[in-house]
Protein backbone atom coordinates (compact mmCIF):
# COMPACT_ATOMS: atom_id res chain seq x y z
CA UNK A 1 0.00 0.00 0.00
CA UNK A 2 1.39 3.38 -1.07
CA UNK A 3 1.19 5.49 2.10
CA UNK A 4 2.34 9.05 2.79
CA UNK A 5 2.10 11.19 5.88
CA UNK A 6 0.53 14.01 3.88
CA UNK A 7 -1.18 14.35 0.51
CA UNK A 8 -1.92 17.68 -1.13
CA UNK A 9 -4.52 18.06 -3.86
CA UNK A 10 -3.58 20.98 -6.08
CA UNK A 11 -0.30 22.72 -6.90
CA UNK A 12 -1.41 26.33 -7.04
CA UNK A 13 -0.06 28.92 -4.57
CA UNK A 14 -1.72 27.25 -1.55
CA UNK A 15 -0.58 23.73 -2.41
CA UNK A 16 2.94 24.89 -3.31
CA UNK A 17 3.31 26.88 -0.08
CA UNK A 18 2.09 23.94 2.00
CA UNK A 19 4.42 21.49 0.24
CA UNK A 20 7.50 23.71 0.64
CA UNK A 21 6.77 24.33 4.33
CA UNK A 22 6.27 20.61 4.99
CA UNK A 23 9.53 19.84 3.23
CA UNK A 24 11.28 22.32 5.53
CA UNK A 25 9.84 20.31 8.42
CA UNK A 26 11.33 17.12 6.92
CA UNK A 27 7.91 15.85 5.86
CA UNK A 28 7.68 14.74 2.23
CA UNK A 29 4.13 15.16 0.89
CA UNK A 30 2.65 13.73 -2.30
CA UNK A 31 1.18 16.51 -4.43
CA UNK A 32 -1.52 15.83 -7.04
CA UNK A 33 -1.86 18.24 -9.95
CA UNK A 34 -3.56 17.74 -13.30
CA UNK A 35 -2.22 20.88 -14.92
CA UNK A 36 1.08 22.70 -14.73
CA UNK A 37 2.42 23.58 -11.29
CA UNK A 38 1.59 27.20 -10.44
CA UNK A 39 -2.19 27.38 -10.51
CA UNK A 40 -4.52 29.91 -12.11
CA UNK A 41 -2.33 32.85 -11.14
CA UNK A 42 -0.68 32.36 -14.54
CA UNK A 43 -3.76 33.97 -16.11
CA UNK A 44 -3.44 37.20 -14.11
CA UNK A 45 -2.46 40.24 -16.14
CA UNK A 46 -0.60 41.87 -13.24
CA UNK A 47 -0.35 40.90 -9.57
CA UNK A 48 0.05 44.19 -7.72
CA UNK A 49 -0.59 43.24 -4.10
CA UNK A 50 1.89 40.40 -3.52
CA UNK A 51 4.68 41.68 -1.23
CA UNK A 52 8.21 41.78 -2.62
CA UNK A 53 7.31 43.10 -6.06
CA UNK A 54 6.94 46.88 -5.73
CA UNK A 55 6.19 47.32 -9.44
CA UNK A 56 3.86 44.34 -9.59
CA UNK A 57 4.56 41.12 -11.46
CA UNK A 58 2.74 39.34 -14.26
CA UNK A 59 0.81 36.25 -13.29
CA UNK A 60 2.83 34.14 -15.71
CA UNK A 61 6.13 35.28 -14.20
CA UNK A 62 4.97 34.80 -10.61
CA UNK A 63 3.63 31.35 -11.46
CA UNK A 64 7.01 30.51 -12.97
CA UNK A 65 8.83 31.58 -9.81
CA UNK A 66 6.49 29.44 -7.71
CA UNK A 67 7.16 26.51 -10.01
CA UNK A 68 10.93 27.03 -9.85
CA UNK A 69 10.97 27.01 -6.05
CA UNK A 70 8.68 23.99 -5.93
CA UNK A 71 10.94 22.04 -8.30
CA UNK A 72 14.04 22.92 -6.27
CA UNK A 73 12.42 21.40 -3.19
CA UNK A 74 12.33 17.94 -4.85
CA UNK A 75 8.73 17.34 -3.86
CA UNK A 76 6.85 14.30 -5.20
CA UNK A 77 4.39 15.44 -7.86
CA UNK A 78 1.76 13.15 -9.34
CA UNK A 79 0.42 14.59 -12.59
CA UNK A 80 -2.94 12.88 -12.45
CA UNK A 81 -6.50 13.96 -11.75
CA UNK A 82 -7.89 13.01 -8.36
CA UNK A 83 -11.14 11.16 -8.96
CA UNK A 84 -12.14 10.13 -5.43
CA UNK A 85 -11.27 10.83 -1.82
CA UNK A 86 -12.62 8.32 0.67
CA UNK A 87 -11.92 7.42 4.30
CA UNK A 88 -10.15 4.11 4.86
CA UNK A 89 -9.89 3.25 8.57
CA UNK A 90 -7.80 6.11 10.00
CA UNK A 91 -6.48 7.15 6.60
CA UNK A 92 -7.63 9.00 3.50
CA UNK A 93 -7.59 7.12 0.21
CA UNK A 94 -6.77 9.46 -2.65
CA UNK A 95 -7.63 7.72 -5.92
CA UNK A 96 -6.64 8.75 -9.43
CA UNK A 97 -7.12 6.93 -12.72
CA UNK A 98 -3.94 4.92 -12.22
CA UNK A 99 -3.03 5.17 -8.54
CA UNK A 100 -4.29 5.08 -5.00
CA UNK A 101 -2.30 6.83 -2.32
CA UNK A 102 -3.17 6.61 1.36
CA UNK A 103 -2.37 9.38 3.83
CA UNK A 104 -2.97 10.36 7.42
CA UNK A 105 -3.27 14.08 6.66
CA UNK A 106 -4.88 15.68 3.63
CA UNK A 107 -4.63 19.27 2.39
CA UNK A 108 -7.25 20.21 -0.20
CA UNK A 109 -5.90 23.09 -2.30
CA UNK A 110 -7.80 22.23 -5.47
CA UNK A 111 -8.90 25.78 -6.22
CA UNK A 112 -12.03 26.58 -8.18
CA UNK A 113 -13.72 25.75 -11.44
CA UNK A 114 -15.53 28.26 -13.67
CA UNK A 115 -19.26 28.72 -13.46
CA UNK A 116 -20.98 27.55 -16.63
CA UNK A 117 -23.41 29.45 -18.79
CA UNK A 118 -26.58 27.37 -18.85
CA UNK A 119 -29.31 29.88 -19.69
CA UNK A 120 -29.99 27.91 -22.88
CA UNK A 121 -28.31 25.11 -24.89
CA UNK A 122 -25.60 26.05 -27.36
CA UNK A 123 -25.15 24.63 -30.83
CA UNK A 124 -22.05 22.58 -31.56
CA UNK A 125 -20.40 25.25 -33.72
CA UNK A 126 -21.02 27.93 -31.10
CA UNK A 127 -19.73 25.72 -28.30
CA UNK A 128 -16.48 25.22 -30.18
CA UNK A 129 -15.72 28.94 -29.94
CA UNK A 130 -16.73 29.32 -26.32
CA UNK A 131 -14.26 29.27 -23.42
CA UNK A 132 -14.37 29.48 -19.63
CA UNK A 133 -10.64 29.92 -18.99
CA UNK A 134 -8.39 32.18 -21.07
CA UNK A 135 -5.54 29.69 -21.41
CA UNK A 136 -6.09 28.64 -25.01
CA UNK A 137 -6.89 32.21 -26.07
CA UNK A 138 -3.59 33.66 -24.88
CA UNK A 139 -1.84 32.58 -28.08
CA UNK A 140 -4.41 34.28 -30.31
CA UNK A 141 -3.47 37.46 -32.15
CA UNK A 142 -5.49 39.72 -34.40
CA UNK A 143 -8.79 38.30 -33.17
CA UNK A 144 -11.95 39.77 -31.69
CA UNK A 145 -12.85 38.32 -28.30
CA UNK A 146 -16.04 38.97 -26.35
CA UNK A 147 -15.86 38.49 -22.58
CA UNK A 148 -19.02 38.09 -20.52
CA UNK A 149 -18.69 39.18 -16.89
CA UNK A 150 -18.54 42.11 -14.52
CA UNK A 151 -16.00 41.07 -11.88
CA UNK A 152 -12.25 41.11 -11.39
CA UNK A 153 -11.68 38.03 -13.55
CA UNK A 154 -13.49 39.41 -16.60
CA UNK A 155 -11.64 42.72 -16.49
CA UNK A 156 -8.27 41.14 -15.77
CA UNK A 157 -8.71 38.65 -18.63
CA UNK A 158 -9.58 41.57 -20.90
CA UNK A 159 -6.33 43.33 -20.06
CA UNK A 160 -4.28 40.18 -20.65
CA UNK A 161 -5.94 39.30 -23.96
CA UNK A 162 -6.00 42.85 -25.30
CA UNK A 163 -2.35 42.61 -26.32
CA UNK A 164 -2.81 41.97 -30.03
CA UNK A 165 -6.60 41.46 -29.96
CA UNK A 166 -9.79 43.53 -29.95
CA UNK A 167 -11.81 42.96 -26.78
CA UNK A 168 -15.36 43.78 -25.80
CA UNK A 169 -16.65 43.19 -22.26
CA UNK A 170 -20.36 42.42 -22.01
CA UNK A 171 -21.99 43.11 -18.66
CA UNK A 172 -25.67 42.34 -18.27
CA UNK A 173 -25.82 44.75 -15.31
CA UNK A 174 -25.39 48.51 -15.28
CA UNK A 175 -22.63 48.44 -12.68
CA UNK A 176 -19.35 46.58 -12.51
CA UNK A 177 -18.21 44.38 -9.62
CA UNK A 178 -14.48 44.68 -10.23
CA UNK A 179 -11.85 46.63 -8.34
CA UNK A 180 -11.71 50.32 -9.28
CA UNK A 181 -8.09 49.97 -10.40
CA UNK A 182 -9.13 47.43 -13.04
CA UNK A 183 -12.01 49.56 -14.27
CA UNK A 184 -9.68 52.55 -14.59
CA UNK A 185 -7.19 50.52 -16.65
CA UNK A 186 -9.96 49.32 -18.97
CA UNK A 187 -11.06 52.90 -19.64
CA UNK A 188 -7.51 53.84 -20.67
CA UNK A 189 -7.06 50.81 -22.94
CA UNK A 190 -8.08 51.68 -26.51
CA UNK A 191 -8.19 47.99 -27.46
CA UNK A 192 -11.03 47.25 -25.05
CA UNK A 193 -14.68 48.25 -25.38
CA UNK A 194 -17.17 47.97 -22.55
CA UNK A 195 -20.90 47.40 -22.96
CA UNK A 196 -23.17 47.38 -19.92
CA UNK A 197 -26.82 46.34 -19.77
CA UNK A 198 -26.36 43.68 -22.44
CA UNK A 199 -28.61 40.66 -21.94
CA UNK A 200 -27.80 37.59 -24.04
CA UNK A 201 -30.77 35.95 -25.74
CA UNK A 202 -28.99 33.72 -28.26
CA UNK A 203 -25.52 32.52 -29.23
CA UNK A 204 -24.83 31.04 -32.63
CA UNK A 205 -21.61 30.09 -34.34
CA UNK A 206 -20.04 29.06 -37.60
CA UNK A 207 -16.61 28.16 -38.88
CA UNK A 208 -15.81 31.86 -39.26
CA UNK A 209 -16.97 33.22 -35.92
CA UNK A 210 -19.67 33.61 -33.29
CA UNK A 211 -22.75 35.83 -33.06
CA UNK A 212 -24.01 36.95 -29.65
CA UNK A 213 -27.56 38.26 -29.89
CA UNK A 214 -28.91 40.32 -27.03
CA UNK A 215 -30.84 43.35 -25.93
CA UNK A 216 -29.84 46.71 -24.50
CA UNK A 217 -32.69 48.63 -22.86
CA UNK A 218 -35.10 46.40 -24.77
CA UNK A 219 -33.50 47.04 -28.17
CA UNK A 220 -31.97 44.18 -30.14
CA UNK A 221 -28.22 44.18 -30.72
CA UNK A 222 -25.78 41.67 -32.19
CA UNK A 223 -22.12 41.31 -31.23
CA UNK A 224 -19.80 39.57 -33.69
CA UNK A 225 -16.58 37.97 -32.44
CA UNK A 226 -14.10 35.24 -33.19
CA UNK A 227 -14.32 33.84 -29.67
CA UNK A 228 -16.46 34.16 -26.56
CA UNK A 229 -15.07 33.89 -23.03
CA UNK A 230 -17.34 33.55 -20.00
CA UNK A 231 -16.08 34.88 -16.66
CA UNK A 232 -19.29 34.61 -14.65
CA UNK A 233 -18.04 33.33 -11.32
CA UNK A 234 -16.22 30.34 -9.92
CA UNK A 235 -17.10 27.56 -7.46
CA UNK A 236 -14.99 25.25 -5.27
CA UNK A 237 -13.49 22.29 -7.15
CA UNK A 238 -14.58 19.44 -4.89
CA UNK A 239 -15.83 16.86 -7.40
CA UNK A 240 -13.64 14.15 -5.88
CA UNK A 241 -15.61 14.12 -2.62
CA UNK A 242 -18.68 11.84 -2.58
CA UNK A 243 -21.54 13.81 -4.06
CA UNK A 244 -19.22 16.76 -4.62
CA UNK A 245 -19.54 17.73 -0.96
CA UNK A 246 -17.03 17.55 1.89
CA UNK A 247 -19.68 17.72 4.64
CA UNK A 248 -19.14 14.05 5.58
CA UNK A 249 -15.49 14.84 6.32
CA UNK A 250 -16.07 17.70 8.75
CA UNK A 251 -15.13 15.55 11.74
CA UNK A 252 -11.73 14.89 10.16
CA UNK A 253 -11.33 18.63 9.72
CA UNK A 254 -12.19 19.31 13.36
CA UNK A 255 -9.73 16.64 14.47
CA UNK A 256 -6.92 18.27 12.50
CA UNK A 257 -6.45 15.66 9.78
CA UNK A 258 -8.13 17.51 6.93
CA UNK A 259 -7.33 21.07 5.80
CA UNK A 260 -8.70 23.35 3.11
CA UNK A 261 -6.37 26.01 1.75
CA UNK A 262 -6.63 28.82 -0.78
CA UNK A 263 -9.36 29.58 -3.29
CA UNK A 264 -11.24 26.35 -2.61
CA UNK A 265 -12.45 27.82 0.67
CA UNK A 266 -12.12 31.59 0.27
CA UNK A 267 -15.17 32.51 -1.81
CA UNK A 268 -14.69 36.01 -3.20
CA UNK A 269 -11.40 36.48 -1.34
CA UNK A 270 -9.29 34.75 -3.95
CA UNK A 271 -5.88 36.36 -3.54
CA UNK A 272 -2.42 34.85 -3.99
CA UNK A 273 -1.20 36.15 -0.64
CA UNK A 274 -4.17 34.63 1.19
CA UNK A 275 -3.66 31.27 -0.54
CA UNK A 276 0.03 31.17 0.36
CA UNK A 277 -0.81 31.96 3.99
CA UNK A 278 -3.46 29.23 4.09
CA UNK A 279 -0.97 26.68 2.76
CA UNK A 280 1.74 27.58 5.26
CA UNK A 281 -0.70 27.50 8.20
CA UNK A 282 -2.01 24.07 7.20
CA UNK A 283 1.53 22.71 6.93
CA UNK A 284 2.59 24.16 10.28
CA UNK A 285 -0.46 22.72 12.03
CA UNK A 286 0.19 19.29 10.55
CA UNK A 287 3.84 19.41 11.59
CA UNK A 288 2.85 20.37 15.14
CA UNK A 289 0.29 17.57 15.32
CA UNK A 290 2.77 14.98 14.04
CA UNK A 291 5.45 16.22 16.45
CA UNK A 292 3.09 16.13 19.42
CA UNK A 293 2.07 12.58 18.47
CA UNK A 294 5.71 11.48 18.50
CA UNK A 295 6.35 13.11 21.88
CA UNK A 296 3.46 11.17 23.39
Amino acid sequence: MNTKDVCIIGAGPAGIAAAIQLKRCRISPAVFETDRVGGLVKYANLVENYPGFPNGISGEELSGLFREQFNRSSIDIIHETVEEVNPDDNLFRVKTTHNSVYCRYLIVASGTRPGKFDDFPLSGKAAGRLFYDPGLLRTKKGKSIAIVGAGDAAFDYALSLSRGNDIIILNRREKTRCLPVLSEKIKKNTGIKYQCGFRIVDISGSESGIVISGTISGKAKKIYADYLLFAIGREPALDFFPGGSCKHFREKEREGYLYFAGDVKRGLYRQVAISVGDGVIAAMRIYRKIREGKIK
